[in-house]
């Protein structure tokens, strides 16, 4: 993960990529108070992984879309990102 001065090294002397990167993000951890955005992205997370059964019973018979939604969720959040 990049903290703010990571953020502010890499905006002054990374590459061109970096910068760009560096000065989409800088905003977004430079205001107050910080755990705005990590509360927001749990929140927007967990609404995701209680609408994936509801969208999926639309298509599939309910134990199917219970059954999709957690491999899904278990593959998506816990076996991917390791």
């Amino acid at each position: 993960s990049l903290d703010e001065l990571d953020l502010r090294v890499k905006a002054r002397s990374g590459s061109d990529d970096e910068r760009a990167f560096a000065a989409r993000l800088l905003p977004l951890i430079m205001h107050h108070p910080r755990h705005q955005l990590l509360v927001t992205l749990l929140l927007l997370n967990s609404v995701a992984n209680e609408a994936l059964p509801l969208f999926l019973d639309k298509l599939v018979p309910p134990f199917a879309a219970i059954l999709l939604s957690v491999t899904a969720v278990l593959f998506a959040g816990e076996i991917l990102p390791s």
